[in-house]
Parts: C-alpha cells; sequence; structure tokens
C-alpha cells in the first residue's frame, strides 16, 4: 500500500500549502521506512549480509565453499521449510527448484531388493553445474535411512511447424416419407367340394 499523495483543488495547489503537503508527504514516508525497518533487517533476502549471516548460524546453516551470495540467502530464508520438508519428494522438488534447479524428478522404491534407494533424476547440464550443490543439499536434509543416487537425462528439444488452413464439411440429408393406398374391391365367391371316400374291408373265407 503506498502513502496517498494530498490532492488540493487547483486554487489551491500552490505556494506555500503545496509546499507543506509535499514536506508532509515525505516526512511519512520517512515514518513508514523506520517502521518497516526491523521487517526490512530480519529478512534474509534483503537484510545486511552481516545480519545474514548470524540468522545462519542461528540456523545451523554454514556456508558453501562455491555458493554465492543469492544462494546463501534463500538457504537462510528458507532453512524452516527444506528442515521440514527436505527428505519427502515434494519437499526435494521444491527445495531444488528455490536453488535454480530448473528440472528434478525423485523416484522411490524402484527395486523391490534395494528399496532404500531413491534415484534423483535431473538433466545433464543442471547435475554438471551444481552438482556440489545437490550433494550437500542431501547429505543436509536427506533421509539417514536412504541412499541416493543421480540418474542424468539428457533433454531433447523438438520443434514442430504449424500452418493454417481450411476446410469446409457439408452434410446434406433427404428423407421421403411416401404412403401406398391400395384399394380392395369387395366380390362374391362361389365355392362347392365335394368328398368322397371308399374303404375296404378284407374277409377270410374257410373251406
Amino acid at each position: 500500500m503506498q502513502l496517498p499523495f494530498a490532492d488540493f483543488k487547483y486554487w489551491m495547489s500552490r505556494g506555500e500549502l503545496a509546499k507543506f503537503a509535499v514536506a508532509l508527504h515525505n516526512y511519512w514516508l520517512r515514518v513508514e521506512d523506520v517502521l518497516r525497518m526491523p521487517l526490512v533487517k530480519h529478512d534474509p533476502l534483503t537484510a545486511p549480509i552481516g545480519i545474514v549471516k548470524l540468522m545462519a548460524w542461528e540456523k545451523d546453516i554454514e556456508p558453501l565453499e562455491r555458493e554465492d551470495e543469492v544462494i546463501f540467502r534463500i538457504r537462510v530464508a528458507s532453512a524452516y521449510s527444506f528442515s521440514r520438508h527436505g527428505g519427502e519428494t515434494a519437499g526435494f522438488k521444491d527445495m531444488f527448484g528455490k536453488l535454480g534447479v530448473s528440472w528434478v524428478e525423485i523416484h522411490e522404491r524402484e527395486d523391490q531388493e534395494q528399496w532404500d534407494v531413491v534415484t534423483i533424476e535431473t538433466a545433464d547440464g543442471e547435475l554438471a553445474q551444481k552438482n556440489w550443490l545437490m550433494n550437500a543439499m542431501i547429505r543436509q536434509y536427506g533421509r539417514t535411512c536412504r541412499r541416493y543416487r543421480f540418474n542424468v537425462t539428457y533433454p531433447a528439444t523438438m520443434k514442430m511447424l504449424s500452418a493454417v488452413f481450411g476446410n469446409r464439411f457439408t452434410i446434406h440429408s433427404a428423407k421421403a416419407n411416401n404412403e401406398t393406398l391400395v384399394s380392395v374391391r369387395q366380390k362374391r365367391i362361389e365355392h362347392n367340394q365335394q368328398v368322397f371316400t371308399a374303404s375296404m374291408s378284407r374277409v377270410d373265407f374257410q373251406k
């Protein structure tokens, strides 16, 4: 939130009154800076490096040999989250992401026999440049019952070309309802039928 500036009417925005408004605005800006100073001094990302080193000693963080000031400030600022979630899969991803490792994948329990091995998969360039930093983070925040190993992946960049094209699609449907009228003329029909039936029976004569 920014400190608002006094907005006078046009006939009042000149002379001694305008000068007094500017002086009053600058005074309250100074008061705001004084009030914000404790917050700024206790922020590891913006505090003087001497205070940051005291914070690092308080949080049991030792400066690494090859790290720059930015990485050191990030480690001090995120020390609590690193300690709490460092051994988890999501915690390792968040930690390496804050430290500048753009891509990393964590694979656990891939082998049924060597179930305690955790594979950290990352790009070849990331491992070559920040191998010392990743090893230091694993030694400090990794779980004692796990063994960690790195797996290098070589990312391949693919290019796809696209073009604008047009297409028209039309469906024509037709349906016919044909009704057929069949007319039957009534007519009288005569019919005669006779059936004749004959049967013969066998007769035996005795001598």
